[in-house]
């Protein structure tokens, strides 16, 4: 219901559509030739050929329908949904008896209500170049629910299911390369790191993910060398220690607008150009970053373990768009980045909201349920106008 607009806009033909969908890959069809070249080429420096096909199946029966390319992009973004809150929800389970109280459900459909109508997922969705999010995102998922199957029941298929889910998820985004510290992540949130010694269980485990392991840094390897050289050697332009400061802006803005989605933007440029010098303000994000650190390792005991499972979660999927590597991205943020990370915040705040509604509820003050309802349904209809060529573009 809350996107249900976007299926009655048009290709946005002033900001990429006109060339990451309307391009001759799409329009050749299903050749050997053309799919060579879709699986082949880095078309203006990015690499998404399962994306690509997913355009050429649509354009093949519908032709350049808005509409239908706007509802392959929300059905992905309900897909991801789906998806996301049965992972969660195994996430949960986890945890459930040592550090979240009440019905874990609840809480998995809390964190999911969040992901789902969030304002900063509208890039996302209703952009259609954009599409490449939902569907990395809806690949990365099936992987991680494929390796937790594979956990659960030792069956080989399911890790070589995991296995090829994540090329996929490549195909279609290159962000998808942090997968396999994602699994990691996993292994420590199942306890299978627990074995008596200095390094626990971990060599094991990651000589279980030598193969994830190897895709990724070749498909980092890969990437890297078909990078836009303009963008990139302007990105590198910037002095390490200034990518830093960029990296923890990042970090503290992108969490800043999860809690308060204000002055959304369709770009963000970087403060100043290269070899200018940086405004004093950003020297404020990583003072911010270093506390929080120091407060994370003073109180890490103390800290519940899914709060731990979303924080990392947050970070690791968003580390490959902080600019510590340069990378061919002419803006310093981009609401679609955090499409994915965005579901470990949104953990941790079901992780303390829903105790607290339970007790607000028991103890008889019912302004919280409502306030609450309040906020989503906020978030769900706010619009943000933006000029654009001439134009007022809705979001």
């Amino acid at each position: 219901m809350v996107y249900l607009p976007s299926l009655w806009n048009d290709f946005q033909t002033g900001w990429d559509d006109q060339w990451a969908v309307m391009n001759r890959y799409t329009e050749d069809g299903f050749t050997k030739e053309n799919l060579q070249a879709v699986f082949g080429d880095y078309y203006y420096g990015q690499y998404s050929p399962v994306n690509t096909v997913f355009y050429m199946m649509i354009y093949d029966v519908f032709g350049y329908n808005p509409l239908i390319f706007h509802l392959y992009s929300l059905l992905l973004h309900i897909a991801n949904c789906c998806l996301l809150f049965l992972f969660l929800r195994q996430i949960a389970a986890i945890f459930t008896n040592r550090a979240s109280q009440g019905n874990p459900s609840i809480l998995v459909f809390a964190a999911t209500l969040l992901f789902a109508v969030h304002p900063l997922q509208v890039e996302s969705v209703c952009w259609i170049s954009a599409s490449k999010i939902p569907l990395y995102t809806f690949f990365i998922l099936l992987s991680l629910l494929a390796f937790l199957r594979y956990t659960d029941t030792g069956k080989v298929w399911f890790y070589f299911v995991s296995f090829v889910l994540f090329m996929c998820a490549f195909g279609s985004k290159e962000q998808a390369i942090v997968l396999p510290a994602t699994l990691l992540l996993l292994d420590w949130a199942l306890g299978r790191d627990r074995k008596p010694g200095r390094f626990g269980n971990w060599p094991e485990l990651l000589l279980e993910k030598l193969p994830f392991i190897l895709f990724a840094l070749f498909a980092a390897l890969y990437t890297r060398s078909h990078q836009s050289l303009e963008y990139t050697e302007q990105v590198a332009g910037y002095p390490f220690w200034q990518r830093l400061v960029f990296a923890c802006y990042s970090l503290v803005v992108y969490a800043g607008r999860l809690v308060l989605p204000t002055r959304l933007l369709y770009i963000y440029p970087f403060p100043m150009a290269p070899g200018s010098e940086l405004p004093l303000l950003y020297l404020i994000y990583p003072v911010v970053v270093a506390a929080a650190i120091y407060l994370l390792c003073v109180n890490i005991r103390k800290i519940p373990r899914p709060v731990i499972f979303g924080l990392l979660f947050y970070l690791v999927n968003m580390a490959l768009m902080l600019h510590v590597v340069p990378m061919s991205r002419f803006m310093i943020t981009a609401d679609r980045y955090v499409y994915l990370a965005s579901a470990g915040l949104f953990f941790i705040a079901a992780c303390y909201a829903v105790p607290w509604l339970q007790k607000m509820a028991v103890t008889g003050k019912k302004v919280s349920l409502p306030l609450s309802c309040a906020t989503c349904c906020i978030w769900a209809v706010m619009r943000i106008s933006v000029p654009m060529h001439g134009r007022t573009a809705i979001r």
